[in-house]
């Protein structure tokens, strides 16, 4: 994922009769405003969908998308995979990170999916069976599995045992 900051020079100027004077620029500068830290990793995964954009209901399919986690945040993971996936669809992911910490169904939502060379890289944010109900109807949330766990504290409290564990900064 490219970093990108944006820098805006001010400058303002001052008209006389006899002369001109420049106020040196003043710099405006944005960071990139992200809610969690980003871990770079370099892990396998595998997602199936539970539910695409198309409405295709999946309770209790096969986790038959592999690909490679390339970051994870607590809000999500950047993955590299082999097919693509359309915005809006649900789905539910299995990865350890670095054999510390193994985790089978975290739900997500597909936030973006682009095209890079010979894969797609996915950004999927996590998502809470409770956010889940707002999207699937009462008899589809009946038919999901309660193996498909919510991100909220699990998932965090994951990695913060990982990086806790591999110490990093």
């Amino acid at each position: 994922m490219k970093e990108t900051s944006r820098m805006k020079h001010i400058s303002e100027v001052n008209l006389d009769e006899r002369e001109i004077s420049i106020r040196k620029p003043l710099k405006l500068s944005r960071e990139n405003q992200r809610r969690f830290v980003r871990l770079q990793i370099s892990s396998p995964m595998a997602l199936q969908t539970i539910k695409d954009i198309f409405g295709r209901f999946h309770p209790d399919g096969d986790f038959d998308i592999d690909g490679e986690i390339l970051n994870i945040s607590g809000g999500g993971v950047l993955a590299e995979l082999e097919q693509p996936l359309n915005e809006g669809d649900i789905v539910a992911m299995r990865f350890s990170l670095e054999k510390v910490e193994s985790l089978e169904g975290v739900l997500g939502v597909v936030k973006r999916c682009d095209h890079d060379e010979d894969c797609y890289l996915v950004g999927i944010e996590f998502v809470t069976r409770r956010w889940l109900t707002d999207k699937l109807s009462r008899a589809e949330m009946q038919l999901l599995s309660e193996s498909y766990s919510h991100f909220d504290q699990t998932v965090r409290n994951v990695l913060s045992a990982y990086i806790h564990e591999t110490k990093v900064p």
